[in-house]
């Protein structure tokens, strides 16, 4: 499986639900800037994860 096949594997087949605990400025701040660039802060979280994974070759 190449990387581009890895990467839509991993944003489609989502079965697991997490919470996260963020300082309210700092999401609040976060959900601003997802709104002026017409994203979704569930899918900035998404593309950090895998970028971070792929930095870390977990992609190849």
């Amino acid at each position: 499986m190449n990387k581009t096949e890895k990467i839509s594997e991993l944003k489609t087949n989502k079965t697991k639900k997490v919470a996260f605990m963020f300082n309210d400025e700092l999401w609040l701040l976060f959900k601003k800037a997802c709104e002026l660039n017409n994203t979704k802060p569930t899918w900035e979280i998404e593309k950090l994860m895998l970028n971070y994974i792929d930095k870390n070759n977990f992609l190849d």
